[in-house]
């Protein structure tokens, strides 16, 4: 994760839960009138799209408006 990923979920980042892997999911604070709001996922070491289990990938593609289930 580089700088500028931490910076903008530092600034602008909620934090929704975190998965068993350790992966911390983000949403955006206030999304701009009009459009969705952004989700995004800080990887717990390697940066690996296989290490995001199906409930967290469902709502990051906003298939589901909450995890169903795992940490939250």
């Amino acid at each position: 994760m580089n700088l500028g990923t931490r910076l903008y979920t530092w600034l602008r980042g909620e934090f929704v839960g975190e998965d068993t892997f350790g992966n911390r999911y983000y949403r955006e604070r206030r999304a701009l009138r009009g459009r969705r709001e952004r989700r995004w996922v800080l990887f717990n070491g390697v940066t690996e799209a296989s290490k995001v289990p199906p409930e967290w990938h469902a709502w990051l593609h906003f298939t589901a408006d909450a995890p169903l289930e795992g940490k939250r």
